[in-house]
């Protein structure tokens, strides 16, 4: 995902998505735990046939390849993690600036509402007290 259809997300949308990501990397733990116990199993299976070095090497290369994936499927979802937090600081700043602006518009607006009132009151006390 480019960063503009980040930007588009709601937060919902965001949280979805790194909840999806949780569930993909938990997915991945235990895909690398079934990988291990394949390799023990594989372990003791090429030491019981006699070629422990030819074992050592293959369970290595394995054990290598699949912490490689882990390792690299883990960096994604870190990067996508702090890109989606930077987007929901950037947005959750921006709805705070935005709530201030509305808050500050309605001081004002209640300030020109309240010397308008002043004003009126003013001159109306002033014509009446003339007139009385």
């Amino acid at each position: 995902m480019t960063d503009k259809e980040f930007k588009r997300l709601s937060r919902a949308q965001l949280i979805d998505i790194i909840y999806k990501l949780q569930l993909e990397l938990d997915k991945v733990n235990e895909e690398k735990q079934e990988l291990e116990s394949k390799l023990a199993d594989k372990r003791l299976r090429l030491q019981s046939a006699g070629n422990i070095a030819e074992a050592a090497l293959e369970i290595n290369d394995c054990f290598r390849s699949a912490q490689n994936a882990a390792e690299q499927y883990l960096n994604e979802i870190i990067a996508i993690r702090e890109e989606t937090e930077a987007e929901r600081q950037r947005i959750l700043a921006q709805a705070q600036a935005a709530a201030e602006a509305i808050i500050a518009g309605a001081k004002k607006t209640r300030g020109d509402y309240d010397s308008a009132i002043e004003a009126i009151l003013k001159e109306y006390g002033q014509s009446h007290s003339d007139n009385g």
